[in-house]
């Protein structure tokens, strides 16, 4: 119980390092953000979502999720992530062992992402693609789940594209 509670508390004093490992990870590989986090990317500070993990396309899933696990678990000094298949085709994902809580999901894509390159390294998909994307999820019944989140985006980037652009 001692060791568990340790290994929590421990857990939660190094959890900002997520952030900065995966940010490191994203400018070595060339994997493309996509979701929350790079529709944050273009829109001003007070329009950002709160993202609950990471996703990115990757041509190796598996492998980017293993890679991305391996400098988690070693910064964070034993077992506190594990890599998963996600229930979407293509798609792997790391998950706390602690909070069980998706960190960050890999996607292989099907086609070719448009994406813009940062002077940090880091690709963020195209907004347009993104739109795209969103819209294409507002037409398949299979995906109702996420409509309200997907709406939200989309009204963020309308905002975004007729206030700021």
């Amino acid at each position: 119980m001692a060791n568990n509670l340790r290994k929590k508390d421990n857990y939660y004093k190094k959890k900002s390092l997520i952030s900065p490992i995966i940010n490191s990870f994203l400018k070595k590989s060339k994997g493309i953000l996509y979701g929350s986090t790079a529709v944050n990317f273009y829109t001003p500070p007070h329009l950002d979502a709160v993202a609950g993990d990471y996703d990115v396309y990757s041509q190796s899933p598996k492998k980017s999720a293993r890679k991305v696990e391996r400098k988690l678990d070693k910064k964070f000094g034993g077992d506190y992530f594990k890599v998963e298949k996600a229930k979407y085709p293509r798609t792997w994902k790391v998950r706390s062992n602690v909070t069980k809580k998706a960190i960050i999901d890999f996607t292989k894509p099907e086609t070719k992402i448009p994406h813009n390159i940062t002077k940090s390294g880091i690709r963020y998909a195209k907004l347009s693609y993104l739109k795209k994307k969103y819209k294409a999820i507002l037409k398949d019944k299979e995906e109702e789940y996420r409509w309200d989140k997907t709406k939200e985006a989309l009204q963020r980037i309308r905002i975004y594209e007729r206030l700021y652009k």
